[in-house]
C-alpha cells in the first residue's frame, strides 16, 4: 500500500489497515496517506497511523457474537423443526389408536369383551396424548415466566408410593432389578407442589425404564441431607440404571427444549423431548437443581436435590413401641442397615440378618429361649430363600406367634394369597418409611387385603341427588353431552346453557333457590366463565351470593385456579374430568343439608 509505484501515481487520498507484532502481541494500526500540491505542479504524500487496536477487537467481537446468535437461532430453528416431526410422528401414533379402536369397537359392537378391550386402549391412548400436549403447554408456561408453584401439605411416603404404582408393572415386566433405599429422612411431612414434584419424577424413572434394557438394573435412594435454613428439608433423590447411556455431546444438551439424543435404540420412543428441559425448570423454581452423569453403553445417574418446607411435627408418642424387639432379614446391606435404624429410632431394638435361612435360625433360637420377637420383617426377594419361602419355613417351626411382614418394592397382589397361606401377616411396600412402620404395627391386628380397585364411575353411581338441579354452562357440545350424562347418574336435574351469557340470564329468569349449583367452562363465547361468576354474584339474590360455582375446564393451571376463586367461584374442576373429582365436589357441595357451604 505503500509502495513506491502507488505513491508515484497520486491521486485521491486513501487508508488501509494492518498489523504489527510487539513481543507476542499483535496490535491494529491505520494508515492514512494525504497527497499535497508540492513545488513544479507535483504532490507531496503524507503518511499518518493511529492506534485502532481496540475498535477492531471489539468489532471482531460483535462479529463473533453475532455468528454465535446466528448458529444458536438456527440450531433452535433445527430444534424445532424436528420437534414438529417428532410431535406430528408422536401425536397421530395415540390418534391412530383412538380411532382405530373406535372403529373396531363400532364394528363389534355386540361383543361386549371386544368392546370393553378397545374403550380400555381408547383410555389409554387418550392419557398418552394429554400428557404430550400438558408437556408442551408447561414448557410454554415456563418460557412466559406464567408458572405458579402451589404450597399444600403432602407426604414424601404417600409421594413414593404413587410413583412405585405407576411405574411397579413397567418394573416387573421387563424384569428389571429394582431396589429403592431410604437414608436418614427423618421429616416425612413436608409442604410443597406435590403434583409437579411426581410428574418429574415419574419422568425420571419413566427414562430409566424407557432406556433400560430387560433385566437391567434401576435404582432409587432417597436421603435428607443437612440444612442451615429453619423449617426447610434438603432432599436428595438419585435415580440410576445401567441403560444405553449418553454421550458427551448429547449430555451438553439434554435439559435443552426439544432435544432428543439421535440413537436408533431410541428413536421408537415416543416424547416430546421437553420432560427434562421442564423438570429441571421446575426444581430450580424450588431452589434445587437435577445433576446427570452418564456414559454411553454403562448408564446414567440423575441426582435431584430439592428443598421443601417441613409441616410441623405431630408429637405422637411412640411409648408402646419402646424395647420391643423386631427381626429384619435382608440381603440389601443399605435397605437392612435403614430399617434397624429406622426401628432404633423408634425405640425398639433390632436385630438384622442377611438371608432367610438365618431368619429361620435366629427366630428358632429366641422361640426356644422364650423370647419371641415382637414382629418379624422379611425382603420379599432374597436370594436363597424368599420372603414366602422364609414365612413358610418360620410358621413351620414356631407355629402363629410371631406376626411376620413382607417388606417389597415390588406390587405384592399377585403373591398376597400365597404369601397369606404362608402365615404373612402384613405388607409394607418400599423405600420404608418412618411412618409405614408405625402405622403397621398399630394396625398389625387388625390387616385386612386390599380393596378392589373400584370401577371409574363407582362413586358417582353411589350417590343419590335426585332432589337437586345444576345448571351447566358449557359451549361445546360433545363435552356437554359427557357432563350432563355424568351428572345424571347421580339422579340430578341438569340444565344446559350454551355460554356464560345464556347462563347468567337463565339464572335471572327463574326464582329464587331454582338452581342448586352451577358448573361453568372458562373458554367461551359472548361472556367467558370468570365474567359469567362475576354476574352471577352481582345479582341482587341470597341464592346467586352463596350458590356454589364451580369451574369445569381445561384452564387447568394452578393461576388458573387461583383465578377462579378470585372472580367468586368455589372450585375448580379440570378436563379431562376425574370422575372421583366430579363426585367428591357434588358430596361437599349438594350436601343434605339445605344450608349449602361458601367459601
Amino acid at each position: 500500500m505503500l509502495s513506491p509505484e502507488r505513491l508515484r501515481q497520486g491521486g485521491e487520498d486513501y487508508s488501509f489497515t494492518y498489523e504489527k507484532q510487539t513481543g507476542s502481541t499483535v496490535i491494529y494500526l491505520q494508515a492514512r496517506v494525504s497527497f499535497v500540491p508540492g513545488k513544479d505542479g507535483g504532490f507531496v504524500a503524507v503518511v499518518g497511523t493511529r492506534n485502532i487496536d481496540d475498535l477492531i477487537k471489539k468489532e471482531r467481537q460483535q462479529e463473533t457474537a453475532l455468528q454465535a446468535a446466528c448458529d444458536a437461532a438456527e440450531a433452535a430453528s433445527r430444534a424445532k423443526t424436528n420437534f414438529l416431526s417428532n410431535m406430528s410422528h408422536d401425536i397421530r401414533t395415540p390418534m391412530n389408536g383412538i380411532i382405530g379402536m373406535t372403529a373396531i369397537a363400532q364394528t363389534h359392537i355386540d361383543d361386549k369383551d371386544r368392546v370393553r378391550d378397545c374403550l380400555q386402549k381408547i383410555t389409554q391412548a387418550s392419557k398418552h396424548l394429554l400428557s404430550l400436549i400438558n408437556e408442551v403447554l408447561d414448557m410454554s408456561k415456563i418460557e412466559t415466566g406464567k408458572v405458579a408453584l402451589s404450597e399444600e401439605a403432602f407426604s414424601l411416603s404417600d409421594l413414593m408410593d404413587n410413583l412405585l404404582s405407576m411405574t411397579g408393572s413397567q418394573l416387573e415386566e421387563h424384569r428389571y432389578q429394582f431396589s429403592v433405599n431410604l437414608s436418614g429422612v427423618t421429616h416425612e411431612a413436608v409442604i410443597g407442589d406435590s403434583l409437579r414434584i411426581q410428574k418429574i419424577f415419574t419422568n425420571l424413572m419413566g427414562n430409566a425404564i424407557k432406556f433400560t434394557p430387560d433385566g437391567g438394573k434401576i435404582s432409587l435412594s432417597i436421603s435428607e441431607k443437612p440444612c442451615a435454613k429453619s423449617q426447610i428439608g434438603c432432599y436428595e433423590f438419585v435415580f440410576e440404571d445401567n441403560g444405553i447411556g449418553m454421550d458427551a455431546d448429547f449430555l451438553e444438551r439434554i435439559f435443552d427444549p426439544f432435544s432428543r439424543a439421535p440413537d436408533s435404540r431410541v428413536s421408537r420412543v415416543q416424547g416430546t423431548g421437553l420432560g427434562m428441559a421442564i423438570s429441571r425448570n421446575i426444581v430450580r423454581m424450588m431452589g434445587g437443581d437435577i445433576k446427570v452423569e452418564s456414559t454411553l453403553g454403562v448408564g446414567s445417574r440423575f441426582t435431584v436435590t430439592m428443598y421443601l418446607k417441613l409441616q410441623e411435627a405431630d408429637g405422637n408418642s411412640h411409648a408402646s413401641f419402646v424395647d420391643l424387639s423386631v427381626l429384619v432379614a435382608d440381603d440389601d446391606p443399605l435397605s437392612l442397615e435403614s430399617c434397624c435404624d429406622m426401628l432404633t429410632e423408634l425405640g425398639m431394638q433390632a436385630d438384622g440378618v442377611s438371608s432367610g435361612a438365618a431368619a429361620v435360625a435366629q427366630i428358632q433360637q429366641r422361640h426356644q429361649q422364650s423370647k419371641d420377637y415382637f414382629a418379624c420383617i422379611l425382603d420379599w426377594k432374597m436370594p436363597d430363600m424368599d420372603g414366602i419361602s422364609t414365612a413358610r419355613a418360620i410358621r413351620n417351626a414356631v407355629g402363629p406367634e410371631v406376626p411376620i411382614i413382607i417388606l417389597s418394592a415390588y406390587d405384592w397382589s399377585d403373591i398376597e394369597q400365597e404369601a397369606r397361606s404362608a402365615g404373612v401377616n402384613a405388607f409394607i411396600g418400599k423405600p420404608l418409611f418412618r411412618s409405614k412402620l408405625e402405622k403397621t404395627f398399630d394396625t398389625l391386628a387388625n390387616s385386612t387385603a386390599q380393596p378392589e380397585p373400584e370401577a371409574p364411575l363407582t362413586q358417582l353411581n353411589e350417590l343419590n341427588l335426585s332432589n337437586r338441579r345444576v345448571l351447566l354452562a358449557e359451549d361445546n357440545e360433545l363435552n356437554a353431552e359427557i357432563a350432563i350424562e355424568m351428572l345424571q347418574m347421580t339422579g340430578l336435574s341438569v340444565e344446559h346453557a350454551i355460554d356464560g351469557k345464556a347462563a347468567v340470564d337463565m339464572i335471572s329468569a327463574h326464582p329464587e333457590g331454582y338452581y342448586d349449583l352451577i358448573f361453568t367452562d372458562i373458554q367461551m363465547p359472548n361472556l367467558n366463565g370468570y365474567d359469567a361468576a362475576r354476574a352471577i354474584r352481582a345479582i341482587d339474590r341470597a341464592d346467586c351470593r352463596n350458590m356454589p360455582i364451580l369451574a369445569m375446564t381445561a384452564n387447568a393451571f394452578a393461576e388458573d385456579v387461583l383465578a377462579a376463586k378470585t372472580v367468586g367461584m368455589n372450585a375448580h374442576i379440570a378436563k379431562p374430568l376425574d370422575w372421583n373429582v366430579l363426585a367428591d365436589a357434588l358430596r361437599k357441595w349438594l350436601s343434605p343439608d339445605p344450608a349449602l357451604p361458601t367459601q
